[in-house]
């Protein structure tokens, strides 16, 4: 495996980098990779070394990919950077014959928008993300996040930073997204009003427009409901949801030899998808 940094974009001085991982031998497909956090924390590579690995021994190069976060910008601003950082990929020839766009969470909600917005992709994994916010969870204050230290918002409001950012450790950025979940102010911290709730959310029919899609879930996650993939997946047309019977919200977090099957599912997923037209954005 080789692994190679290059960056792709700029947004007001801040480079927007992307970490490649490919195989010894030449790719057969190509999977895109958001990482999760709310919209809020996180950063690229956070997929562990042996789920990389389960990747490129199948001859998959993995591209994981930085998107600016929330508040210090919003969901107009992040999204069509994301799409202008996804471009110069393509645009450079990168792309394998097959493509794959893969989220864990809100990366999965980034998936789900740029897949709408026409971004053609030949698949789509989705590991417990939602393709709209309408829910009472992610609305109102929401009961497990009562568990946690009270983070009131003028002090969630004294961690959000004057530059954009596209990386941001959880220790630092965390209590923004629980602030956001503990007083029902999440969707304000990243929607430009909250009357684009609607407009930042997927129909039925945009929906039945997407591509062959595996969706992976705990049954009884206590972050995104999982009733968000079982309304994706009467609506997509090709679709898997594979749900998992446990109580986490992120349940690959660590290596387990149950999550290394689960990606064995994802790796037989995309070798299993037909070779087609190039994907382009």
């Amino acid at each position: 495996m080789k692994t190679t940094q290059i960056p792709l974009n700029t947004y007001h001085d801040v480079t927007l980098n992307a970490t490649i991982y490919a195989p010894d031998t030449k790719a057969s497909a190509t999977v895109l990779y958001l990482h999760g956090g709310g919209l809020e924390f996180g950063q690229r590579d956070d997929l562990p070394l042996d789920y990389i690995e389960r990747f490129t021994s199948a001859g998959i190069q993995l591209f994981t990919i930085d998107y600016l976060l929330a508040p210090e910008v919003k969901l107009d601003v992040i999204l069509p950077t994301l799409r202008a950082t996804l471009q110069v990929i393509v645009d450079n020839g990168l792309l394998t014959s097959r493509t794959i766009l893969m989220g864990r969470s809100a990366g999965s909600y980034l998936c789900y928008l740029l897949l709408r917005d026409g971004f053609e992709a030949d698949g789509f994994v989705d590991l417990y993300g939602y393709s709209g916010l309408d829910y009472p969870e992610f609305r109102m204050p929401a009961g497990f996040y009562d568990n946690f230290p009270k983070v009131l918002p003028m002090n969630a409001q004294a961690l959000v930073q004057r530059q954009p950012l596209v990386a941001g450790e959880m220790k630092d950025r965390y209590p923004l997204y629980v602030s956001g979940r503990q007083f029902g102010t999440w969707l304000s911290q990243f929607l430009p009003s909250m009357r684009d709730a609607d407009r930042f959310s997927l129909t039925p029919e945009e929906l039945g427009r997407l591509p062959r899609t595996l969706l992976i879930h705990s049954t009884a996650d206590p972050d995104v409901p999982f009733a968000t993939s079982e309304y994706a997946v009467k609506y997509l047309p090709d679709a898997e949801l594979i749900p998992i019977q446990q109580r986490e919200h992120d349940f690959d977090r660590e290596v387990t030899p149950a999550n290394l099957a689960i990606y064995d599912q994802i790796v037989a997923f995309i070798t299993a998808i037909p070779v087609g037209v190039r994907a382009t954005a």
